[in-house]
């Protein structure tokens, strides 16, 4: 090929790798990477400094004992360094790759390498302008900022300007794509021009985009076909083209010392990357996990050593070692990965998410779903039972789950950055109904609303990705059955949402509870005094439910009467669990609680005498509350089990949302957050 000839090639290479990077960051949500924790920092700042010590203390190690040559001490030094150093897009394009974006453990890895790669950017930054003229280096600095800023408050702005300006609904004006487009090629000259590596401009303006619909996505959708597709592939090939395995055997004596530097390295960054979630108290394996993401290599060290190699003229046996270590980090991560983390806990968390835990000034984060106009009243309805104040605020999250038809793609929308459209959208009843709840709860109700279009069997995953991403303490979720508000009699069941129940339950990254409106939960508000009464047992799910249920006890206008069902003592050693359950009663018992807030002690001697008792008693209650206690089995329900039609609700949320027990009560019954 000629020269000019493999100039354009090389030109048209580097311009689908810039892209490619540049689209990575559009993907990205930086709305989660603002709420960037301790532990990402430490995670972070070990996984970079970690081998970096270990990098120079080998190395030294190496230049006394070996005596290299000047030039081929720097290269392995580079190598070393690059190998020390964590890069955001290779480890986006992993997370993506293997579905683990949205998991607990996939935001703790994409906010540890966000902080370890800006970090290093910055060590890489101030080594190379320590070796500039002062002058050079000042000049570089402030376009650098310059750049930074612009990106920040004028470009960001302006794409914010943009999505508010597009209707729900409607794409993105091809003016507006074009024009990031020419942003983004024009970023990477700029970056070239400030002395800095061309992709540096791509990557800020693409984590400045606005991130889903309407302009990420029709950024993504738009690019992503050719420039991943097409040039990237290229890309790859040509660097890999590049290397030369003969050289490797040609130079067989120095390559197993400098390969054990390379491993050496690695070691100490996936030590590094390790110790701060074992002492966070994660699990082994999802440490390990984490780990392994961290230190994985991928596209952007293909680059930089390509970059190496073609302009500073690193040598081709360093060069092929490095790419040939690039190739197995890419090759076994997703693999270990695979091996090391269960797929079925990927929303499972690491924080506790309850209403235990929360303070009783905090704001509850609640994620509530609807899936007919019926459910806004009773939602609603719930929310006003939470007793709402501007001392104990509760933020919720709506959304309205709207099922995919025809061969449209999932999409999820959130309401609060899109201008609706004139015409009636899916939700505009429930836009409506919360919109005007939050302004008549000013200050005490914070709402978000969404709409998820997605398959019946997805659905959980759009609920609980929301929760996930609002780290809410608790899920409201509608039964599947309704009752006729005339007579109680059960009016209908859909079983698509009795599956999406299930599935939220057994996945849910934090409390959950089902609601059963029997048609007297719009009511809420109006009745001078609203009843609610909570039979508890014991167990981790009774105790939040009573957590939740003293909450609403401190609103105005609400009776709250816990009954606890006690087994009959017999002489029986009292247990290490009674004692627990005797100190969350306490307060209630003593009447600390609050002074609307009763305690009845119920002794019965198994599940049918706890059966009589509970019927008895229903109707003094406008609303019910259980913990789920999904296969625990004790003797107040003894027998009970034995009946159980519908096991999300558990044995007690099953005999009171019986068809056969005529009230008006309705039922929430709680599940405490689950540790996978």
């Amino acid at each position: 090929m000629g020269s000019h000839a493999q100039e354009i090639s090389d030109a048209m290479e580097m311009f689908g790798y810039t892209l490619f990077l540049f689209l990575i960051a559009v993907k990205m949500d930086m709305g989660m990477l603002q709420r960037v924790g301790r532990k990402s920092w430490a995670i972070g700042v070990t996984s970079l400094i970690a081998p970096i010590l270990v990098a120079t203390a080998t190395l030294t190690a190496y230049s006394r004992m070996h005596k290299p040559a000047k030039k081929d001490f720097e290269e392995l030094s580079f190598i070393s360094i690059e190998q020390s150093l964590t890069s955001f897009p290779v480890i986006s394009c992993l997370l993506s790759d293997l579905k683990l974006s949205n998991t607990e453990l996939g935001r703790l890895a994409l906010s540890s390498s966000l902080v370890s790669n800006i970090l290093g950017i910055l060590l890489v930054f101030s080594t190379s302008t320590t070796r500039m003229a002062p002058s050079r280096a000042f000049r570089d600095i402030l376009l650098t900022i310059i750049f930074l800023l612009m990106t920040v408050f004028v470009l960001r702005a302006a794409m914010k300007w943009i999505v508010r300006h597009t209707p729900e609904g409607r794409p993105v004006k091809e003016i507006y794509l074009q024009g990031i487009l020419f942003l983004a090629i024009s970023s990477a000259l700029y970056s070239n021009f400030a002395g800095q590596t061309i992709l540096l401009g791509p990557l800020l303006l693409g984590l400045a985009v606005p991130d889903g619909p309407p302009l990420g996505s029709a950024l993504v959708n738009r690019l992503e076909s050719f420039f991943t597709g097409i040039l990237l592939p290229v890309y790859v090939t040509s660097t890999v083209a590049n290397t030369d395995l003969d050289v490797l055997v040609l130079e067989i004596k120095r390559i197993p010392i400098e390969a054990a530097v390379i491993f050496i390295v690695f070691v100490a960054k996936m030590v590094g990357s390790i110790l701060p979630p074992l002492i966070c108290k994660m699990p082994f394996n999802d440490s390990l996990a984490l780990a392994a993401i961290l230190s994985c290599k991928g596209v952007v060290e293909l680059g930089t050593y390509r970059f190496l190699h073609g302009q500073e003229g690193l040598a081709d046996r360093i060069y092929s070692l490095a790419i040939v270590s690039v190739f197995i980090s890419a090759t076994l991560t997703p693999i270990l990965v695979r091996w090391l983390f269960d797929s079925s806990r990927k929303y499972g968390g690491y924080q506790t998410r309850d209403v235990m835990h929360l303070k009783p000034d905090m704001e509850l984060p609640v994620v509530t779903c609807i899936h007919t106009p019926d459910n806004i009243s009773s939602v609603i309805g719930m929310l006003g039972c939470l007793s709402p104040a501007a001392e104990s605020p509760i933020a919720v999250n709506a959304i309205h789950l709207v099922k995919l038809v025809g061969q449209a793609t999932p999409v999820l929308i959130s309401h609060q950055q899109q201008k609706r459209i004139e015409s009636k959208s899916y939700s505009e009843d429930m836009i409506l109904a919360f919109t005007n709840y939050a302004r008549n709860n000013m200050g005490a109700v914070h709402v978000n609303l969404f709409t998820a279009i997605s398959p019946a069997k997805l659905m959980h995953e759009d609920v609980c990705y929301i929760a996930l991403d609002k780290l809410t303490s608790l899920i409201i979720l509608p039964f599947h059955c309704k009752w006729s508000c005339v007579d109680g009699e059960l009016e209908s069941e859909d079983s698509a949402v009795r599956a999406m129940n299930m599935a939220v339950l057994q996945r849910a990254p934090c409390s959950a509870a089902i609601l059963v409106d029997r048609g007297n939960l719009g009511q809420a508000a109006t009745k001078p005094h609203f009843q609610v009464g909570m039979f508890y047992i014991g167990g981790d799910d009774d105790r939040e439910a009573l957590a939740l249920a003293k909450r609403m006890a401190r609103g105005p206008g609400l009776v709250l009467t816990v009954v606890h069902l006690c087994e009959e003592e017999g002489g029986r050693s009292i247990r290490l669990d009674e004692v627990m359950e005797d100190e969350v009663l306490r307060d209630v018992r003593e009447n600390a609680a609050g002074p609307n807030v009763m305690y009845k002690r119920e002794v019965v001697r198994d599940g049918p005498q706890s059966a009589l008792l509970i019927r008895s008693m229903v109707d003094e209650f406008d609303l019910i509350m259980v913990g789920r206690r999904y296969g625990m089995e004790c003797t107040q329900t003894s027998g009970l089990g034995d009946w159980n039609e519908v096991d999300e609700l558990g044995v007690l949320g099953d005999l009171l949302a019986s068809a056969d027990l005529h009230t008006d009560a309705s039922l929430l019954v709680v599940q405490r957050q689950q540790r996978h």
